[in-house]
C-alpha cells in the first residue's frame, strides 16, 4: 500500500486586514493591509516600523533556467521604506519585518523585494539577507538593491537572531560553535529491537527549558514546547492524568501507577536519542510529545533506510479544550518544524502511528506528508508517514 498526500486540501483561513502577532521573544507586532496589492504595514513593540510598497518594475518569480520564457510569471516589486522619522533598521527589526510580510504572503515561493535607496546601512543590510540565504540577486535584476525574497529560507530560520528564532535552546549552540551544528562522531546502539551505528547526539537542554516557540495567528496564542521536568509537580501531575485517560490510552497504552510514569520518564531524560516535552498555550500545559533520532529507534530497524540525522516524533493532546484542527495542525506542524530547525541535516521526519488511529487520517489532510506504507511492528501495525524536508517548507501551513 502507497500513497502519497502532497499537500493539505483544506482552505486556509483569510488573513485579517489587520493581524497582530508576537515574535519568539514575546515582541508585539503587527502586519496591516487594507485589499490585496496595496502597500503592507509592519508594526513592532507598538511603534511603525516599515512598509512593503508595490512598485511598477516587475521581477521574475519563475525559476530562471528552468521555467520556459513564454511562461514565466511576475510580480511587482515590493520597496521596503521604514516609517516616517525612521533612517535605520537593525537586523533583528529587518527579519521581524519579514516575519510580517511572508505570515501575509504564504502563497508566494518568493517575492521580489528592494531597498529603499534612503535607508542607511543599505549595502550592510544587503549583505546580511543575501548571505543568510533570506534572499539573492536574480538574473534579472536591475540594480544590486533588487532582490528575490525565499519564503523557505525564512520558515528555516535564516537570519534569525538568537533572541528571536524559534528554536529557543539551539544544541550545539550557536554562541559556541557559529561554524557548523553539532560535530559528527560515530556512536553505537545495542538493544533488543536495535543494532547500529549512528552519530554520537548533542546533549539534551536541561529539564524545564523551552526548546520552541512559535505564535500561531490561527487561534491568537503563543504556542511553546517545554523540556518536560518530572521534578516539577505541575508538569508530572498532568503527564500522568493524561497518561491515564482512556482517549489517550487508545494510542499510548501507557496507563498505570505513578512509579511507572516515573520510571518511564526517568528513562526518556537517559536516553540521548530521544525527548520528552510539554506542550504550552500562553502557558497552559495542553499535552505531551517526543521528538527522537530515528537512526538508533525502534523504528530504524523495521522500516530501515533511514539516514544519520532523520527524525520522528509523537503527541498526546491530553486536554479537551485544546483539541480542534486549528490547534493539532499548529501542534503537529510545530513539532515537525522543531526537529528540521534543530539540525539541518535532517532530511526527513517520519511518523508511525497505530494504522486504526482516528487521527491518521487527519494526518493525511493536514501535513504534506506522504503515507508510505503500513509495516509491522512487534507490538502494532503501524502506518509509516515520511515527511521532506524540501515538502514541508514548501507547503506547510506556518499561519
Amino acid at each position: 500500500m502507497s500513497q502519497q498526500q502532497i499537500g493539505p486540501t483544506f482552505e486556509p483561513d483569510p488573513i485579517p486586514p489587520a493581524l497582530t502577532f508576537r515574535l519568539p521573544d514575546d515582541t508585539l507586532a503587527k502586519s496591516s493591509q487594507d485589499v490585496a496589492d496595496d502597500p503592507i504595514y509592519v508594526e513592532l513593540g507598538g511603534e511603525a516600523l516599515c512598509s512593503f510598497v508595490p512598485q511598477s518594475r516587475a521581477l521574475r518569480i519563475s525559476p530562471h533556467g528552468i521555467v520556459n520564457p513564454e511562461r514565466a510569471e511576475f510580480a511587482p516589486i515590493l520597496r521596503f521604506t521604514l516609517a516616517q522619522n525612521r533612517t535605520t533598521i537593525s537586523r533583528d527589526d529587518l527579519w521581524g519585518a519579514l516575519y510580517g510580510l511572508w505570515l501575509r504572503k504564504a502563497e508566494n515561493d518568493v517575492i521580489p523585494f528592494e531597498l529603499s535607496d534612503d535607508i542607511e546601512g543599505a549595502a550592510d543590510l544587503k549583505s546580511y539577507l543575501v548571505s543568510t540565504g533570506l534572499a539573492f540577486a536574480p538574473p534579472d535584476a536591475q540594480g544590486p538593491s533588487e532582490l528575490l525574497l525565499v519564503r523557505a529560507s525564512f520558515w528555516q530560520g535564516a537570519g534569525a537572531s538568537l533572541a528571536r528564532h524559534w528554536l529557543r535552546s539551539p544544541v550545539a549552540h550557536p554562541s559556541l560553535s557559529p561554524l557548523c551544528p553539532f560535530p559528527f562522531f560515530e556512536s553505537f546502539t545495542r538493544s533488543e529491537h536495535v543494532l547500529t551505528t549512528h552519530p554520537r547526539r548533542p546533549p539534551k537542554p536541561a529539564p524545564g527549558e523551552v526548546l520552541y516557540a512559535r505564535y500561531i495567528c490561527a487561534v491568537g496564542q503563543m504556542l511553546r514546547f517545554t523540556h518536560i521536568d518530572a521534578s516539577n509537580p505541575r508538569h508530572f501531575e498532568a503527564y500522568q492524568r493524561w497518561q491515564n485517560s482512556d482517549r489517550v490510552n487508545i494510542g499510548w497504552r501507557e496507563k498505570g501507577p505513578e512509579e511507572k510514569h516515573r520510571t518511564y520518564l526517568a528513562d526518556r531524560l537517559a536516553d540521548s536519542h530521544i525527548m520528552g516535552f510539554v506542550v504550552e498555550w500562553d502557558g497552559e500545559l495542553a499535552g505531551y510529545g517526543e521528538m527522537s533520532w530515528v537512526k538508533e529507534d525502534p523504528m530504524g530497524t523495521y522500516v530501515g533506510g533511514l539516514g544519520d540525522h532523520d527524525q520522528g516524533t509523537h503527541l498526546l493532546i491530553g486536554e479537551e479544550k485544546f483539541r480542534g484542527r486549528h490547534r493539532f495542525t499548529a501542534v503537529m506542524t510545530a513539532m515537525k518544524h522543531a526537529c528540521f530547525l534543530r539540525d539541518p541535516r535532517t532530511d526527513v521526519v517520519v511518523g508511525e502511528p497505530r494504522y486504526d488511529l482516528p487521527i491518521v487520517p487527519r494526518l493525511r489532510l493536514f501535513l504534506p506528508q506522504e503515507l508510505n506504507r503500513e509495516f509491522e511492528f512487534p507490538h502494532k501495525r503501524a502506518v509509516y508517514f515520511v515527511l521532506r524536508r524540501h515538502r514541508f517548507f514548501q507547503a506547510a501551513t506556518l499561519y
